[in-house]
Protein backbone atom coordinates (compact mmCIF):
# COMPACT_ATOMS: atom_id res chain seq x y z
CA UNK A 1 0.00 0.00 0.00
CA UNK A 2 1.47 3.37 -0.98
CA UNK A 3 1.69 6.30 1.42
CA UNK A 4 -1.04 8.14 -0.47
CA UNK A 5 -3.34 5.12 -0.33
CA UNK A 6 -2.86 4.73 3.43
CA UNK A 7 -3.57 8.44 3.88
CA UNK A 8 -6.92 8.07 2.12
CA UNK A 9 -7.93 4.63 3.35
CA UNK A 10 -10.78 3.75 5.67
CA UNK A 11 -9.81 2.70 9.23
CA UNK A 12 -7.94 -0.60 9.44
CA UNK A 13 -8.63 -3.19 12.16
CA UNK A 14 -5.95 -4.92 14.21
CA UNK A 15 -6.46 -8.55 15.33
CA UNK A 16 -7.53 -7.39 18.80
CA UNK A 17 -10.36 -5.33 17.29
CA UNK A 18 -8.77 -1.86 17.53
CA UNK A 19 -9.40 0.41 14.53
CA UNK A 20 -6.72 2.83 13.39
CA UNK A 21 -6.39 5.41 10.66
CA UNK A 22 -3.66 7.81 9.52
CA UNK A 23 -3.88 11.09 7.64
CA UNK A 24 -1.15 13.44 6.52
CA UNK A 25 -1.31 17.06 7.68
CA UNK A 26 1.06 20.00 7.12
CA UNK A 27 3.42 21.25 9.79
CA UNK A 28 6.07 19.76 12.05
CA UNK A 29 3.68 18.24 14.61
CA UNK A 30 1.80 14.98 14.84
CA UNK A 31 -1.44 14.36 16.71
CA UNK A 32 -2.37 11.05 18.30
CA UNK A 33 -6.04 10.77 19.23
CA UNK A 34 -7.71 7.78 20.88
CA UNK A 35 -11.51 7.90 20.70
CA UNK A 36 -13.69 5.51 22.69
CA UNK A 37 -17.26 5.02 21.56
CA UNK A 38 -18.66 5.57 25.05
CA UNK A 39 -20.04 8.92 26.22
CA UNK A 40 -21.92 10.61 29.01
CA UNK A 41 -25.20 9.26 27.63
CA UNK A 42 -23.93 5.80 28.64
CA UNK A 43 -23.56 6.77 32.30
CA UNK A 44 -25.75 4.47 34.42
CA UNK A 45 -28.79 6.01 36.06
CA UNK A 46 -27.71 7.67 39.29
CA UNK A 47 -24.05 7.72 38.22
CA UNK A 48 -23.84 10.81 36.02
CA UNK A 49 -20.16 11.46 35.31
CA UNK A 50 -18.94 7.86 35.37
CA UNK A 51 -17.62 8.12 31.78
CA UNK A 52 -15.82 11.37 32.68
CA UNK A 53 -14.35 9.78 35.83
CA UNK A 54 -13.21 6.64 33.99
CA UNK A 55 -11.53 8.64 31.24
CA UNK A 56 -9.59 10.60 33.85
CA UNK A 57 -8.46 7.30 35.37
CA UNK A 58 -7.29 6.07 31.95
CA UNK A 59 -5.43 9.35 31.43
CA UNK A 60 -3.98 9.46 34.93
CA UNK A 61 -1.66 6.53 35.61
CA UNK A 62 -0.82 3.05 34.37
CA UNK A 63 1.52 0.16 35.07
CA UNK A 64 4.58 2.04 33.76
CA UNK A 65 3.35 5.65 34.02
CA UNK A 66 3.13 7.31 37.42
CA UNK A 67 0.44 9.96 38.04
CA UNK A 68 1.34 13.07 36.07
CA UNK A 69 4.24 11.41 34.25
CA UNK A 70 2.55 11.33 30.84
CA UNK A 71 1.73 15.05 31.01
CA UNK A 72 5.27 15.93 32.09
CA UNK A 73 6.70 13.84 29.26
CA UNK A 74 4.54 15.64 26.69
CA UNK A 75 5.29 19.07 28.15
CA UNK A 76 9.04 18.42 28.08
CA UNK A 77 8.71 17.50 24.40
CA UNK A 78 7.04 20.84 23.69
CA UNK A 79 3.61 19.31 23.12
CA UNK A 80 0.16 19.38 24.63
CA UNK A 81 -2.37 16.80 25.78
CA UNK A 82 -6.12 17.11 26.23
CA UNK A 83 -9.00 15.05 27.52
CA UNK A 84 -12.48 15.35 26.01
CA UNK A 85 -15.79 14.01 27.27
CA UNK A 86 -18.71 14.23 24.86
CA UNK A 87 -22.27 12.99 24.96
CA UNK A 88 -21.34 10.23 22.48
CA UNK A 89 -17.62 9.59 22.99
CA UNK A 90 -14.58 9.99 25.22
CA UNK A 91 -11.21 10.97 23.76
CA UNK A 92 -7.57 11.54 24.63
CA UNK A 93 -5.43 13.61 22.27
CA UNK A 94 -1.73 14.47 22.28
CA UNK A 95 0.13 16.81 19.93
CA UNK A 96 3.95 16.69 19.81
CA UNK A 97 6.80 17.39 17.39
CA UNK A 98 6.89 14.56 14.85
CA UNK A 99 10.12 12.98 16.12
CA UNK A 100 8.36 12.11 19.41
CA UNK A 101 5.64 10.08 17.67
CA UNK A 102 6.76 6.59 18.66
CA UNK A 103 7.16 7.57 22.29
CA UNK A 104 3.59 8.88 22.38
CA UNK A 105 2.27 5.76 20.63
CA UNK A 106 3.91 3.60 23.30
CA UNK A 107 2.44 5.74 26.07
CA UNK A 108 -1.08 5.72 24.59
CA UNK A 109 -0.95 1.94 24.17
CA UNK A 110 0.20 1.68 27.79
CA UNK A 111 -2.70 3.87 28.98
CA UNK A 112 -5.14 1.82 26.93
CA UNK A 113 -4.00 -1.59 28.11
CA UNK A 114 -2.85 -1.02 31.71
CA UNK A 115 -4.69 1.87 33.40
CA UNK A 116 -4.22 1.97 37.15
CA UNK A 117 -7.69 1.45 38.58
CA UNK A 118 -7.30 1.43 42.36
CA UNK A 119 -8.76 3.34 45.33
CA UNK A 120 -5.97 5.96 45.35
CA UNK A 121 -6.32 6.86 41.67
CA UNK A 122 -10.11 6.79 42.07
CA UNK A 123 -9.95 9.44 44.80
CA UNK A 124 -7.70 11.60 42.63
CA UNK A 125 -10.00 11.29 39.61
CA UNK A 126 -13.04 12.08 41.75
CA UNK A 127 -11.39 15.33 42.86
CA UNK A 128 -10.58 16.20 39.23
CA UNK A 129 -14.20 15.64 38.18
CA UNK A 130 -15.43 17.81 41.05
CA UNK A 131 -13.08 20.62 40.00
CA UNK A 132 -14.07 20.33 36.32
CA UNK A 133 -17.78 20.56 37.20
CA UNK A 134 -17.34 23.56 39.48
CA UNK A 135 -14.98 25.56 37.29
CA UNK A 136 -17.60 26.81 34.74
CA UNK A 137 -19.94 27.81 37.58
CA UNK A 138 -17.48 30.52 38.60
CA UNK A 139 -18.37 32.42 35.43
CA UNK A 140 -21.46 34.68 35.54
CA UNK A 141 -23.25 32.62 32.87
CA UNK A 142 -21.77 29.27 33.87
CA UNK A 143 -25.18 27.89 34.93
CA UNK A 144 -26.82 28.74 31.61
CA UNK A 145 -25.32 25.92 29.52
CA UNK A 146 -26.27 23.13 31.98
CA UNK A 147 -29.77 24.60 32.20
CA UNK A 148 -30.11 24.56 28.41
CA UNK A 149 -29.09 20.90 28.25
CA UNK A 150 -31.34 19.97 31.15
CA UNK A 151 -34.45 21.49 29.57
CA UNK A 152 -33.66 21.07 25.86
CA UNK A 153 -34.03 17.29 26.00
CA UNK A 154 -37.24 15.91 27.46
CA UNK A 155 -36.29 12.28 28.04
CA UNK A 156 -32.87 11.56 26.51
CA UNK A 157 -29.72 11.11 28.67
CA UNK A 158 -28.21 14.03 26.74
CA UNK A 159 -30.06 16.28 29.22
CA UNK A 160 -27.47 15.35 31.87
CA UNK A 161 -24.65 17.15 30.08
CA UNK A 162 -21.14 15.74 29.82
CA UNK A 163 -19.23 16.49 33.03
CA UNK A 164 -21.52 14.69 35.47
CA UNK A 165 -22.60 15.13 39.07
CA UNK A 166 -19.87 14.69 41.72
CA UNK A 167 -22.49 13.89 44.36
CA UNK A 168 -23.47 10.77 42.41
CA UNK A 169 -19.85 9.57 42.44
CA UNK A 170 -19.03 10.08 46.13
CA UNK A 171 -19.81 6.52 47.23
CA UNK A 172 -18.58 4.87 44.03
CA UNK A 173 -16.45 1.77 44.64
CA UNK A 174 -13.52 0.74 42.49
CA UNK A 175 -15.15 -2.52 41.37
CA UNK A 176 -17.99 -0.58 39.74
CA UNK A 177 -15.44 1.55 37.90
CA UNK A 178 -13.50 -1.51 36.75
CA UNK A 179 -16.64 -3.14 35.42
CA UNK A 180 -17.65 0.03 33.54
CA UNK A 181 -14.14 0.37 32.10
CA UNK A 182 -14.10 -3.28 30.99
CA UNK A 183 -17.41 -2.90 29.17
CA UNK A 184 -17.01 0.58 27.63
CA UNK A 185 -13.30 1.41 27.29
CA UNK A 186 -12.40 -1.61 25.19
CA UNK A 187 -9.92 -1.57 22.34
CA UNK A 188 -12.60 -2.93 20.00
CA UNK A 189 -14.71 0.17 20.76
CA UNK A 190 -11.87 2.58 20.04
CA UNK A 191 -10.34 4.35 17.07
CA UNK A 192 -6.66 5.37 17.02
CA UNK A 193 -6.00 8.40 14.80
CA UNK A 194 -2.56 9.63 13.74
CA UNK A 195 -2.27 12.87 11.79
CA UNK A 196 0.72 14.89 10.62
CA UNK A 197 3.96 13.94 8.83
CA UNK A 198 4.78 10.24 8.99
CA UNK A 199 6.42 7.44 7.04
CA UNK A 200 3.98 4.68 6.10
CA UNK A 201 6.19 1.65 6.62
CA UNK A 202 7.51 2.91 9.93
CA UNK A 203 4.09 3.99 11.20
CA UNK A 204 2.42 0.67 10.35
CA UNK A 205 5.18 -1.18 12.17
CA UNK A 206 4.91 1.05 15.25
CA UNK A 207 1.11 0.74 15.44
CA UNK A 208 1.22 -3.05 15.14
CA UNK A 209 4.05 -3.34 17.67
CA UNK A 210 2.59 -1.09 20.37
CA UNK A 211 -1.16 -1.46 19.91
CA UNK A 212 -1.23 -4.97 18.49
CA UNK A 213 -0.08 -6.23 21.88
CA UNK A 214 -3.06 -4.67 23.67
CA UNK A 215 -5.07 -7.59 24.99
CA UNK A 216 -8.35 -8.33 23.25
CA UNK A 217 -11.21 -7.72 25.71
CA UNK A 218 -12.58 -10.65 27.66
CA UNK A 219 -15.52 -8.91 29.29
CA UNK A 220 -18.87 -8.51 27.59
CA UNK A 221 -19.17 -5.26 25.66
CA UNK A 222 -21.44 -2.56 27.00
CA UNK A 223 -24.79 -2.65 25.26
CA UNK A 224 -25.26 0.14 22.74
CA UNK A 225 -28.59 1.64 23.71
CA UNK A 226 -30.70 3.45 21.13
CA UNK A 227 -32.81 6.04 22.96
CA UNK A 228 -35.56 7.90 21.16
CA UNK A 229 -35.95 11.49 22.28
CA UNK A 230 -39.49 12.60 23.12
CA UNK A 231 -40.91 15.24 20.81
CA UNK A 232 -41.74 18.51 22.56
CA UNK A 233 -45.58 18.66 22.63
CA UNK A 234 -45.86 22.44 23.02
CA UNK A 235 -43.79 25.57 23.49
CA UNK A 236 -42.46 26.19 26.98
CA UNK A 237 -40.89 29.07 28.90
CA UNK A 238 -38.36 28.56 31.69
CA UNK A 239 -37.13 31.39 33.92
CA UNK A 240 -33.62 31.07 35.31
CA UNK A 241 -31.86 32.73 38.21
CA UNK A 242 -28.32 33.90 37.34
CA UNK A 243 -27.55 36.16 40.31
CA UNK A 244 -24.01 37.07 39.24
CA UNK A 245 -24.80 37.87 35.59
CA UNK A 246 -24.22 41.51 34.59
CA UNK A 247 -26.67 41.41 31.65
CA UNK A 248 -29.95 39.57 31.04
CA UNK A 249 -29.73 36.47 28.86
CA UNK A 250 -32.16 34.57 26.66
CA UNK A 251 -32.01 31.30 24.78
CA UNK A 252 -34.34 29.57 22.33
CA UNK A 253 -34.13 25.84 21.67
CA UNK A 254 -35.61 23.79 18.81
CA UNK A 255 -35.31 20.03 18.45
CA UNK A 256 -33.42 18.89 15.33
CA UNK A 257 -32.65 15.45 13.82
CA UNK A 258 -29.72 13.24 14.78
CA UNK A 259 -26.31 13.81 13.19
CA UNK A 260 -26.56 11.14 10.49
CA UNK A 261 -29.92 12.38 9.19
CA UNK A 262 -30.07 13.10 5.46
CA UNK A 263 -31.12 16.70 6.19
CA UNK A 264 -27.92 17.54 8.12
CA UNK A 265 -26.24 19.49 5.27
CA UNK A 266 -29.37 21.67 4.98
CA UNK A 267 -29.29 22.41 8.70
CA UNK A 268 -25.61 23.30 8.38
CA UNK A 269 -26.30 25.74 5.54
CA UNK A 270 -29.18 27.36 7.44
CA UNK A 271 -26.89 27.68 10.46
CA UNK A 272 -24.30 29.44 8.31
CA UNK A 273 -26.89 31.87 6.90
CA UNK A 274 -28.11 32.86 10.34
CA UNK A 275 -25.22 32.65 12.70
CA UNK A 276 -21.82 31.98 11.14
CA UNK A 277 -19.38 34.87 11.16
CA UNK A 278 -19.85 38.52 11.95
CA UNK A 279 -22.18 38.96 8.96
CA UNK A 280 -24.70 36.30 9.97
CA UNK A 281 -28.30 37.48 9.92
CA UNK A 282 -28.74 37.36 13.68
CA UNK A 283 -25.79 39.65 14.41
CA UNK A 284 -26.58 41.93 11.47
CA UNK A 285 -30.10 42.58 12.66
CA UNK A 286 -30.16 42.24 16.45
CA UNK A 287 -26.72 43.61 17.35
CA UNK A 288 -25.85 46.07 14.59
CA UNK A 289 -29.28 47.26 13.39
CA UNK A 290 -31.76 47.01 16.28
CA UNK A 291 -29.19 47.09 19.12
CA UNK A 292 -31.29 44.80 21.34
CA UNK A 293 -28.43 42.36 21.92
CA UNK A 294 -24.90 42.74 23.18
CA UNK A 295 -23.74 39.31 21.98
CA UNK A 296 -25.35 36.43 20.07
CA UNK A 297 -24.53 32.81 19.46
CA UNK A 298 -26.26 30.18 17.32
CA UNK A 299 -25.32 26.54 17.99
CA UNK A 300 -26.30 23.52 15.93
CA UNK A 301 -25.63 20.48 18.14
CA UNK A 302 -26.47 17.24 16.34
CA UNK A 303 -25.51 14.18 18.34
CA UNK A 304 -25.64 10.51 17.51
CA UNK A 305 -29.26 10.06 18.62
CA UNK A 306 -30.82 13.55 18.81
CA UNK A 307 -29.98 17.22 18.42
CA UNK A 308 -30.90 20.82 19.19
CA UNK A 309 -30.60 24.24 17.60
CA UNK A 310 -29.86 26.88 20.25
CA UNK A 311 -30.07 30.63 19.66
CA UNK A 312 -28.86 32.55 22.68
CA UNK A 313 -27.67 36.01 23.50
CA UNK A 314 -27.03 38.70 26.07
CA UNK A 315 -29.43 41.64 26.10
CA UNK A 316 -28.07 45.13 25.47
CA UNK A 317 -27.81 47.51 28.42
CA UNK A 318 -31.27 48.63 29.51
CA UNK A 319 -32.99 45.67 27.86
CA UNK A 320 -34.66 42.68 29.52
CA UNK A 321 -34.60 39.04 28.53
CA UNK A 322 -38.15 38.68 27.14
CA UNK A 323 -37.86 41.28 24.32
CA UNK A 324 -34.52 39.77 23.31
CA UNK A 325 -36.11 36.30 23.15
CA UNK A 326 -38.94 37.61 20.99
CA UNK A 327 -36.52 39.39 18.66
CA UNK A 328 -34.41 36.23 18.43
CA UNK A 329 -37.42 34.11 17.56
CA UNK A 330 -38.66 36.55 14.91
CA UNK A 331 -35.24 36.71 13.26
CA UNK A 332 -34.77 32.93 13.25
CA UNK A 333 -38.23 32.30 11.81
CA UNK A 334 -37.78 35.03 9.18
CA UNK A 335 -35.40 32.72 7.32
CA UNK A 336 -38.42 30.65 6.23
CA UNK A 337 -39.97 33.34 4.02
CA UNK A 338 -37.68 36.30 3.43
CA UNK A 339 -35.80 35.89 0.15
CA UNK A 340 -32.24 34.60 0.34
CA UNK A 341 -30.11 36.24 -2.32
CA UNK A 342 -27.65 34.30 -4.46
CA UNK A 343 -24.85 36.38 -2.95
CA UNK A 344 -25.94 35.56 0.61
CA UNK A 345 -26.24 31.86 -0.18
CA UNK A 346 -22.85 31.75 -1.89
CA UNK A 347 -21.25 33.54 1.04
CA UNK A 348 -22.68 31.01 3.51
CA UNK A 349 -21.45 28.09 1.38
CA UNK A 350 -18.00 29.65 1.07
CA UNK A 351 -17.82 30.11 4.83
CA UNK A 352 -18.76 26.48 5.45
CA UNK A 353 -16.25 25.27 2.88
CA UNK A 354 -13.48 27.41 4.33
CA UNK A 355 -14.15 26.10 7.84
CA UNK A 356 -14.19 22.52 6.56
CA UNK A 357 -10.91 22.96 4.68
CA UNK A 358 -9.35 24.62 7.74
CA UNK A 359 -9.74 21.34 9.62
CA UNK A 360 -6.94 19.91 7.48
CA UNK A 361 -4.52 22.77 8.16
CA UNK A 362 -3.12 21.21 11.31
CA UNK A 363 -2.68 17.75 12.76
CA UNK A 364 -4.63 18.81 15.86
CA UNK A 365 -7.85 19.94 14.12
CA UNK A 366 -7.79 17.11 11.56
CA UNK A 367 -7.55 14.45 14.28
CA UNK A 368 -10.48 16.01 16.15
CA UNK A 369 -12.61 16.15 13.01
CA UNK A 370 -11.93 12.52 12.06
CA UNK A 371 -12.61 11.29 15.57
CA UNK A 372 -15.90 13.14 15.90
CA UNK A 373 -17.10 12.01 12.47
CA UNK A 374 -16.39 8.38 13.36
CA UNK A 375 -17.92 8.47 16.84
CA UNK A 376 -21.00 10.58 16.08
CA UNK A 377 -21.71 9.95 12.41
CA UNK A 378 -20.19 6.49 12.03
CA UNK A 379 -18.25 7.67 8.97
CA UNK A 380 -14.91 9.51 8.89
CA UNK A 381 -15.83 10.76 5.41
CA UNK A 382 -19.00 12.51 6.66
CA UNK A 383 -17.52 16.07 6.59
CA UNK A 384 -16.42 15.64 2.96
CA UNK A 385 -19.86 14.29 2.02
CA UNK A 386 -21.49 17.30 3.71
CA UNK A 387 -19.28 19.63 1.67
CA UNK A 388 -20.31 17.91 -1.57
CA UNK A 389 -23.97 18.25 -0.59
CA UNK A 390 -23.73 22.01 0.08
CA UNK A 391 -22.93 22.71 -3.57
CA UNK A 392 -26.25 21.16 -4.65
CA UNK A 393 -28.46 23.03 -2.17
CA UNK A 394 -30.52 26.10 -2.93
CA UNK A 395 -32.43 28.63 -0.89
CA UNK A 396 -35.64 26.68 -1.46
CA UNK A 397 -34.20 23.63 0.29
CA UNK A 398 -33.35 25.70 3.36
CA UNK A 399 -36.69 27.49 3.51
CA UNK A 400 -38.73 24.33 3.04
CA UNK A 401 -36.86 22.68 5.94
CA UNK A 402 -37.29 25.80 8.08
CA UNK A 403 -41.04 26.01 7.55
CA UNK A 404 -41.60 22.40 8.56
CA UNK A 405 -38.95 21.93 11.27
CA UNK A 406 -38.70 25.36 12.94
CA UNK A 407 -41.66 27.63 12.20
CA UNK A 408 -44.25 24.96 12.97
CA UNK A 409 -42.31 23.34 15.80
CA UNK A 410 -42.62 24.05 19.54
CA UNK A 411 -39.80 26.15 20.98
CA UNK A 412 -38.24 26.19 24.43
CA UNK A 413 -37.57 29.72 25.73
CA UNK A 414 -35.16 30.33 28.62
CA UNK A 415 -35.13 33.78 30.25
CA UNK A 416 -32.63 35.10 32.79
CA UNK A 417 -33.05 38.67 34.00
CA UNK A 418 -30.71 40.54 36.33
CA UNK A 419 -31.46 41.66 39.87
CA UNK A 420 -34.94 40.19 40.20
CA UNK A 421 -36.16 36.92 41.59
CA UNK A 422 -37.69 34.69 38.90
CA UNK A 423 -41.47 34.73 38.74
CA UNK A 424 -43.72 31.96 37.45
CA UNK A 425 -43.61 31.78 33.67
CA UNK A 426 -46.62 32.34 31.48
CA UNK A 427 -47.69 30.75 28.24
CA UNK A 428 -48.21 27.12 27.33
CA UNK A 429 -46.21 26.00 30.36
CA UNK A 430 -43.76 27.52 32.77
CA UNK A 431 -40.96 26.40 35.04
CA UNK A 432 -38.85 28.34 37.50
CA UNK A 433 -35.33 27.11 38.28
Amino acid sequence: MSSSSLANAEPQRLPNGLLWVARTAPGPHVAVRVVYRVGSRDDPTGRAGLTHLTLRLVAGASRYLEPGQFHRMVAQAGGSTTLEVDEDFAALQTVVPAHHLERVLWAEAERMSNPRLDPDTLDRARAQVRQAVRQPLIQPYGRLEPAIARHAYLSHPYQRGTLGDPDQLKDLDIETVRAFHAGGFRCDRALLIITGPWDEATLSRWVLHHFGSVRAPLATAMELKEVKETRRPQSQTVKLALPQAPLPAAALVWQVPRADDASTPIWQLAHALLGRGRSGRLTDTLVDELAVAHHLNLTLAQHQQAGVLVAQGLAAHGQTAAPLALALQNEVIRLADEPVSVEELDKAKALLKREWQALEWSADTLARSLGTAWAVRGDIQAPAKDAAAWTRLGAGDVQQLWRSQVVRAPVLTLLADVGTAPAPASGASGVVV
